[in-house]
Formats: structure tokens, sequence, C-alpha cells
């Protein structure tokens, strides 16, 4: 199974248009060490010529434009695209979908929750219906054309999405994470971008997997409220954060497969490659996404 990163970034992505913080700065300037990020997504494929990708970003338009395998054959509108994965409803996860609504050469396939509250409350979102479809959580879902690759969706910790909170209240659907399953090796992946915190089923699917893509949104529980006074703290906001008590360095520094932090939050010091907290993640064997990284398991 081959993976591509898309985006690495949260909400926003790096530098964010509204954010004078430090790293967006940095970002803006070119510092080499604060590489700019788009918001997150990943493809993946189980030959390197048909893809799928989970969740599409609002940067999802730049992000296929950077990736040749995912381009149209001169000539046509036929491109690689097989299915879309879509783990909870949040900005930062669905908004590409309109961007990519042009004919509809593919599938999206999210919980019953996920689709009902966008084309429930949205009416824009009706134009996917005609591509869109549901699995319940564990359902098993096969991405490519042949077979090779399934998918299923597992609960985890989560929160209603703000733009959804007064309308809808949270269940199992709610927020997911994928696993996605080489059929021929058995090689597991799981990517997780949104886990308010490492219960006992989130944390099995990450031991079975071979590569676990993880949600890494804030270093510290405060870290917005430090920059913003009255802000609210990373397991509020649904995100568990990488130190601190309850953080899922530690944890995650223990397993055996490959181990990947993405949706990283432009306050997150990680994004610095020359930060203490990047060369302490990276030294417990820890990877940090960056856009256009390539993985195979």
């Amino acid at each position: 199974m081959r993976i591509r990163v898309l985006g690495s970034a949260a909400g926003g992505g790096l530098p964010q248009w509204n954010c004078g913080c430090e790293r967006c700065v940095r970002a803006r300037a070119g510092d080499p060490a604060v590489p700019p990020r788009t918001q997150p997504s990943i493809a993946v494929s189980a030959d390197g010529v048909r893809w799928s990708i989970v969740n599409a970003s609002p940067d999802v338009r730049d992000q296929l434009a950077r990736f040749p395998a995912l381009h149209p054959r001169p000539g046509t509108r036929d491109i690689p695209l097989d299915t879309i994965l879509v783990t909870n409803a949040d900005v930062d996860h669905v908004l590409g979908l309109l961007v990519l609504r042009e004919s509809l050469p593919y599938r999206i396939v999210s919980t019953p929750f996920v689709r009902d509250a966008l084309q429930g409350h949205n009416a824009l979102f009706h134009l996917l219906e005609p591509a869109w479809g549901i699995a319940k959580l564990d359902q098993p879902v096969m991405l490519d054309r042949d077979g090779h690759l399934e998918a299923r969706f597992f609960p985890v910790p989560g929160k209603v999405p703000t733009w959804l909170a007064k309308l809808a209240s949270n269940q199992p659907e709610t927020t997911v994470g994928v696993r996605i399953t080489d059929l021929r090796s058995g090689r597991r992946l799981v990517y997780a971008p949104g886990v308010a915190k490492l219960d006992a089923g989130t944390l099995a699917e990450f031991e079975a997997a071979s590569c676990s893509f993880v949600d890494g949104t804030f270093f510290r529980n405060d870290e917005l409220s430090a920059m913003r006074p009255g802000a609210p703290d990373a397991t509020a906001m649904g995100h568990v954060p990488i130190s601190g008590p309850g953080g899922s360095f530690p944890i995650l520094a223990e397993l055996r497969g490959r181990v990947v932090y993405i949706h990283i939050n432009n306050t997150n010091p990680i994004l610095d490659t020359n930060s203490p907290e990047a060369s302490l993640v990276l030294r417990a064997g820890i990877e940090i996404a960056m856009d256009g990284m390539e993985v195979e398991i």
C-alpha cells in the first residue's frame, strides 16, 4: 500500500491567513525550518495507479495539482480517483468535496451521521448526493476496483463540529478513524486526525497497525489559551494533546508500528523542525507529517 500526505496541518493550514503567531510569520517569510503546510488529507493506493483519498480539505485543488499521480489523462476528464472517505463533518475535512463537485467521477463514503448532517443542514452538499454512499461502523468498503484495499470506520472519542453543535448531539458515528487493510499482505493503515483521548478501542487500532497517522493538533492542552485567554483547551476541542497528563506521546512511542503525527495546528511547536519539541518527538521514533511525504507499507 502506498500513502501520500496531501496536507499535514490542521484547519487553516500554515500560515493561517488571519494568524500572526510566530510560526505563521516565519512560514510567510520562507523560513526553511517552518515550511508551509496545507490542510489535512492523505491519498492511498494499492498499485500507485489508482488512488483514494481520506477527507477533502479546502486546499484539495492545489494538493491534487502538486501530485501528478492524480492528474487527469491528457485530453480527458478521466482522473484515477476511486473513493473519498470522510471521517467527520469538520470544515477542514469536507469543504474540498464542493471543490471537487464537477462530474463526480468518484464516490464519497462516510458514516450516515456525517452524510445526513452535511446534506440536512447545507443545501450545497446536495450537489454531491449522486456520488455519496454510507458505511456503518466496521462495515467493509472496498476502496479500489481490484478489491485489494478494504476500509472500515471505527469510533474514536470526539465531538460534534462547532458549526453543528446546536443542531446535533454526539454519537459514535460523529467522529471516526479509518482502518485500511491491504488484503494481499494483511498490513494495516490507520488514519485518525481527530481523537479526544486514547481509549482502549482506539489504542487497540493503533497497536494492530503497520502505520498510524494520529491526531497531532496540539502539543499542550492549554496551547490556545496561552495565546488567547479564554480559548478552549485541546481536549474540549476534541483533540488529545501530545504532551502532559493524558497526552499521546508516551503511549504512541511504545507502539511497534510506524506512527506519524498529522493534523498539526499552527500553534504547535513541532512545526518548527529546529524546536526542542520536534526533537523530542523524533528521538522517540514518532514522525511528523509533511506535505508531499510518501510512505509504503
